[in-house]
């Protein structure tokens, strides 16, 4: 097509006939006050904030009868969940609702979402692959004591890991196993050190190294590396000076909790509906802490996170879990979209 000024820097195309498209982002929402707009076409809108819509956007659509375009993955019963319904409704006439799955796209592989069937969290895969609007609401993990709780013993022949949620106060310890069943991993919780008070950074570090496996690795939270008051050196470096190594992930995406509670989740139960996750009945923190983390409760006129509840207490074991998880098994190897 003609065009009579182009920029890529600057995100915009001028066509010789007097159109003009521009590109924006709304993590300014200054820049988006602007001339009216004939079209305006809002790209993961779930992710955009309610008020920039209302605030920023809806003005420029009015002095020319512009029309808008919203596409998006959907992301909980948020705002843009109230948008789609609009477009399912009598009542709103001029607008229009559509859903489409990824398998509806002749340009992904099959095999890529059987996979990702395998690999995600039935919530995770429905909102990612099937465009379905799921609640983050209530239990976090679908955690069943009657399916998940064994009586596990030490295998030798499997992989083991421990994994660390430092904490004078209420720190948290978990032993992991990773093997092979029917050609899928399982991980199985084995041992722990779990709701226990005023626990001394050095003592934690004895009653590791007391334990009588063969760990591999010993994985923890980066925030372990800051400094502390008393001693003048923070829990990762503590753990070094111990001859344990403390490994852990930086990467945005393994930061991310709603990506690494999915990552957990699915080996809870994928979206096939398959169990690879098991956990002792020695494990009596880690269950109650499984059974009792919670999302936070929807208030009016306040958006549902997908973030669970800090509580002080279930919150230790959950977090200790998840950074097992997304460092055994990385969260760049898997099938996470969305993620920013």
């Amino acid at each position: 097509m003609p065009t009579e000024r182009k920029s890529e820097r600057e995100r915009y195309i001028k066509f010789a006939w007097g159109a003009t498209i521009e590109g924006k982002t709304a993590d300014s929402p200054d820049s988006l006050v602007g001339e009216g707009l004939d079209l305006l076409i809002l790209d993961e809108a779930a992710k955009v904030k309610k008020r920039i819509w209302e605030q920023y956007l809806r003005p420029t659509l009015s002095d020319r009868e512009g029309k808008a375009i919203f596409i998006s993955t959907p992301e909980g019963y948020n705002w843009f969940h109230d948008l789609f319904n609009r477009g399912k409704s009598k009542d709103h006439k001029n607008w229009w609702s559509i859903q489409s799955p990824t398998s509806d796209n002749p340009v992904i592989p099959k095999s890529d979402i059987a996979e990702a069937k395998k690999t995600l969290a039935k919530e995770f895969f429905n909102q990612e692959y099937m465009a379905q609007f799921t609640s983050f609401a209530g239990k976090v993990y679908p955690f069943d004591r009657n399916v998940h709780v064994k009586n596990l013993q030490y295998k030798k022949e499997w992989e083991t890991y421990c994994s660390i949620d430092f904490g004078y106060r209420m720190p948290s310890v978990g032993w992991y196993q990773v093997g092979k069943v029917e050609g899928d991993y399982e991980v199985h919780l084995i041992d722990e050190i779990s709701h226990e008070e005023n626990i001394k950074t050095q003592t934690l570090v004895d009653r590791i190294k007391a334990k009588p496996y063969q760990v591999i690795k010993y994985f923890g939270d980066p925030a372990g590396r800051g400094v502390q008051s008393v001693s003048g050196v923070g829990d990762i470096e503590i753990f070094r000076r111990n001859g344990i190594r403390i490994d852990y992930s930086q990467d945005k995406i393994s930061r991310n909790i709603p990506a690494g509670v999915g990552l957990v989740s699915s080996f809870f139960e994928n979206a096939e509906g398959k169990v690879r996750f098991y956990v002792s009945r020695r494990c009596g923190g880690h269950i109650i802490d499984y059974d009792g983390y919670r999302y936070p409760e929807k208030k009016e006129g306040r958006e549902l996170k997908d973030e669970p509840l800090k509580d002080g207490y279930h919150d230790h074991g959950c977090d200790e879990t998840r950074y097992f998880f997304i460092n055994r098994f990385p969260l760049q190897d898997r099938y996470i979209r969305g993620i920013r």
